[in-house]
């Protein structure tokens, strides 16, 4: 598992890779004019085609492959923006990725493409399913675009359409490269481990400097007993970029709404939602509204025990309040895990060190799916961008047939994407000649470093993470996509974290826990009873705060992308819906709106979709508890019906096919301990 040798079937990922990470910033800015060139000579074709030549080969299959081409090598261009270690690449490929979008709305809004494909659909040639499904998704994506308007509306949009794209590129740089920090005297880290504070920088005035980045900023929160420097953190993060980030937002939510006014939606929500599982706006509301309800008595009695806890930790300091506020919730979230599940998160990290937890979790998919991975070594010459960064190839177990390759960069650094996220970078497909690209995709997240007195340690919502993310990923390498466009994760968004939140659940069972542990000091001592027992009962600790803090986050997103005010003001929305939806009040006169990159950066209007997408994945994991979590069959079955297709069908075909039946709300509400 996981080896570097060189037996069986070779297949040599230098050539079989075709994205470039070491390209220059006048590079990418050559690689992106001479792309956008290819794909209007290869547009242009399509478009001069006589009236009556019109074929499904010469039209729809050309857009196809174009399609395909043009997704790998942009990605050379568009993804050193998150990865790249010097600003200057960066910059370059913001920059580049901002005259790629653009060049993507002019083609398609391109009016004498639209009229060829309609030209061959008028033709009604016979199609297979998943040819007619190609043929629809492809005209959509015109009319989407505006090409059923008058010209007039159509440059509007064109024009709306550019700037959204420029506004949301500028908000995730901005975001990138936030590099605020505070300091604290090592008395005002009290409560932290001795791992944590000696891993940190200090300033000329010996004080410790700590940021915003997630293996800084959640410790704090988790574990700093001051309060004081918890609220100083947590009012750090939610006023992070305000300044340059808001108004960028909610201009954004503006332009958003007048696009779908001129296309002929209600609102922006009902544009994305009319091709997601949804389907509609007011099925998004009932949705959140009615979990919300049948959360609230169960969150209502989590934070009475959350209040009594800070009574009892903070009640006799001065300025104490009787409530818990957002710099408390984490904080005694832990607490309670700790003192009424006996989970000691300190303790219980010393036995996830990365490369175990990173050669455990590979067994697992091995053995689950049936595939076999193999690090590749740096002597086989594929150049990668950082120095921590591997790659792995991906086999058939059985026929020892390479489907894929990935490549894991996992720690925090200077300018990095700040958040864990896969790539897919390449995607899979059929080219003219009948052979096959394969899929590439690379997970990027932010774990904690290694330091010189102990390995990378992974608290356990990062081995969740780890697994969840790794979800992506194999739903990238493990699709079967004959075209490009429905490759691995392009699949309805509100159904594409279902797959990955499914696979968390295994981070609860017993024997694969065993497998991810070893004391980082003594690596044959794994995570002992004691430890994991509280692991798996404190599962739904404070489960309904929880989740109302993700409805809470669709309710703020679905609402800002139906507004109809003339100004939606996101401060004051955000202010009023936390409260009323978590139960717990946000910090006056902050907006963490600025730092909510999902609806920014693809998930706009969609945010529900993790909420919905966990009833789903409760259903199908179901049958995987009743049948054998490491059931290599009921693997297979599931690579066939969930991840093999991507986009070429609906995912509810494949979900019915799996489940035997319709899926149903029962696994999900007992999985959250309601039922």
């Amino acid at each position: 598992m996981a080896d570097s040798s060189t037996s069986g079937a070779r297949v040599l990922a230098k050539n079989e890779i075709h994205v470039r990470f070491d390209l220059s910033a006048p590079e990418m800015q050559k690689l992106s004019s001479d792309l956008m060139a290819e794909v209007k000579a290869a547009e242009d074709a399509v478009a001069a085609l006589p009236e009556g030549a019109h074929s499904f080969e010469n039209t729809v299959l050309a857009l196809a492959f174009n399609e395909g081409h043009a997704d790998t090598l942009s990605s050379s261009v568009t993804f050193p923006q998150y990865v790249a270690t010097d600003s200057e690449r960066r910059d370059a490929s913001s920059a580049a990725t901002k005259e790629l979008s653009a060049f993507q709305i002019e083609c398609n809004t391109r009016e004498d493409v639209y009229r060829s494909l309609k030209a061959f659909e008028a033709k009604g040639e016979k199609l297979n399913d998943l040819d007619a499904r190609l043929l629809q998704k492809t005209l959509l994506t015109y009319e989407r675009n505006g090409l059923a308007l008058d010209p007039e509306k159509r440059d509007a949009l064109k024009k709306i359409r550019k700037e959204i794209s420029d506004l949301c590129i500028e908000f995730q740089k901005n975001l990138n490269e936030d590099t605020t920090s505070l300091t604290f005297t090592e008395e005002e880290l009290v409560g932290l481990p001795s791992s944590f504070i000696s891993a940190l920088e200090k300033n000329d005035e010996g004080k410790y400097i700590v940021t915003l980045k997630y293996p800084h900023l959640f410790p704090v929160l988790n574990w700093g007993a001051n309060p004081d420097t918890r609220r100083r953190m947590e009012e750090a993060n939610a006023l992070k970029v305000n300044k340059e980030n808001v108004p960028l937002l909610e201009r954004v939510l503006v332009l958003r709404r007048e696009a779908a006014h001129l296309l002929g939606y209600k609102n922006h929500a009902s544009f994305i939602l009319e091709e997601r599982m949804a389907k509609t706006h007011e099925t998004v509301i009932q949705f959140l509204a009615e979990l919300r309800q049948k959360l609230i008595p169960a969150a209502t009695k989590e934070l009475a025990v959350l209040r009594d806890l800070k009574r009892k930790k903070e009640g006799s300091l001065e300025g104490y309040k009787d409530e818990i506020l957002g710099h408390d919730f984490r904080f005694y979230h832990t607490l309670n895990k700790q003192e009424n599940y006996s989970v000691n998160e300190d303790a219980i990290k010393d036995y996830f060190p990365m490369h175990l937890v990173t050669k455990g979790m590979l067994e697992v998919y091995e053995e689950l799916l049936s595939l076999k991975f193999r690090k590749v070594p740096d002597e086989e010459g594929v150049p990668k961008w950082h120095e921590d960064v591997d790659l792995f190839e991906v086999k058939e177990a059985a026929s020892d047939k390479v489907i894929g390759f990935f490549f894991l960069d996992l720690y925090p650094r200077d300018g990095k994407y700040g958040h864990a996220a896969v790539f897919p970078i390449q995607p899979r497909y059929e080219r003219v000649d009948g052979s096959v690209q394969l899929p590439v995709a690379a997970m990027v997240a932010n774990f904690t470093k290694p330091t010189p007195d102990q390995p990378s340690l992974l608290k356990f919502d990062e081995v969740e993470t780890f697994f969840h993310e790794f979800g992506h990923v194999m739903h990238n390498m493990c699709t079967d996509a004959k075209y490009a466009r429905f490759s691995g994760t392009a699949v309805e968004r509100d159904f594409v974290e279902a797959p990955s939140q499914m696979l968390e659940n295994w981070c609860y069972e017993s024997d694969v826990l065993q497998r991810l542990s070893g004391h980082y000091e003594r690596e044959e001592e794994v995570l002992p009873q004691s430890l994991l027992e509280p692991i798996v009962a404190a599962k739904n600790a404070d489960t309904g705060l929880l989740n109302l803090r993700q409805i809470f986050f669709g309710t703020f997103d679905t609402t800002v992308h139906s507004c109809e005010d003339d100004e939606i003001a996101t401060e004051p929305l955000w202010q009023r819906l936390r409260p009323e939806v978590t139960l717990i009040p946000q910090a006056p006169n902050t907006n963490p709106a600025a730092g909510f990159g999902h609806i920014m950066g693809g998930y706009d209007a969609q945010y529900y979709g993790y909420l919905w997408s966990e009833v789903f994945s409760a259903d199908m994991f179901a049958r995987f508890k009743a049948e054998g979590v490491l059931s290599p069959e009921l693997g297979s079955l599931y690579r066939e019906c969930i991840l093999a297709p991507g986009g070429s069908a609906e995912s509810m075909v494949g979900l019915k096919k799996f489940l035997g039946r319709e899926p149903t709300q029962e696994a999900f509400l007992k999985h959250i301990g309601l039922e």
